[in-house]
């Protein structure tokens, strides 16, 4: 058994954030996240649609276009759930203090930063299908076109970031309880990588593929 284990019973779990429910619009993060792709396949099965001139030598279908936009809207609701669930992921097969301690605040902090990261997501993918949008034989990307994408981007970042110093400040008593009954700084810094992990670990992956496939009507 890991070292890691053996130390389950150091935290009080009363101390620790109570689990709350998983959030309920899960589900329809997915099924919106769904009809998004969907929309797109089907677009790129007709292939005959007009394509939407766009600013900054952007071309695309406007069945393209509105099935992108289902997909991030899809995302940014079921990143909450998503958060969750990883913070559940965590606790699974005998979990020790540390990875219960993470878990236990992914949980309680889902619905604070999992919007923000599901909202990170969109951006992220909607960045790589605008890529393969772009028209290489049309006119360059403005200076305007650019200066959007990067406060679209910032504001998104600056929003995560404003999401986790609040919900560092929300658990400011139960640091300081684990402070008080001896639980190490590095312990609490190791929790919180972990919790950045774990989200990086779910989050990445499922940006890429969702960027992949909501690109993939594009390049057919």
């Amino acid at each position: 058994m890991p070292a890691e284990d053996s130390r389950t019973d150091d935290l009080d779990p009363a101390v620790l954030p109570s689990p709350k429910e998983a959030p309920k619009f899960l589900p329809w993060g997915v099924a919106v996240l769904a009809a998004g792709l969907a929309v797109e396949a089907y677009a790129n099965r007709q292939g005959t649609t007009p394509a939407a001139p766009l600013p900054g030598g952007l071309a695309g279908t406007p069945s393209v276009l509105v099935g992108w936009l289902l997909t991030a809207v899809g995302l940014a609701i079921a990143g909450p759930g998503l958060t969750h669930l990883c913070g559940r992921l965590l606790q699974s097969t005998r979990p020790g203090a540390l990875r219960l301690l993470a878990g236990r605040v992914l949980m309680a902090e889902a619905t604070r930063i999992g919007r923000p990261l599901g909202i990170v997501c969109a951006v992220a993918s909607g960045a790589y299908a605008m890529t393969t949008l772009y028209d290489r034989t049309g006119p360059e990307v403005g200076p305007l076109t650019t200066l959007g994408l990067a406060l679209v981007t910032s504001c998104t970042l600056a929003t995560l970031l404003t999401a986790a110093v609040e919900a560092k400040h929300a658990r400011s008593d139960t640091t300081a309880a684990l402070v008080r009954l001896g639980a190490p700084a590095t312990m609490l810094r190791s929790a919180a990588a972990l919790r950045a992990g774990a989200l990086l670990a779910l989050f990445g992956p499922l940006t890429l593929v969702v960027a992949e496939l909501a690109a993939l009507p594009l390049t057919g």
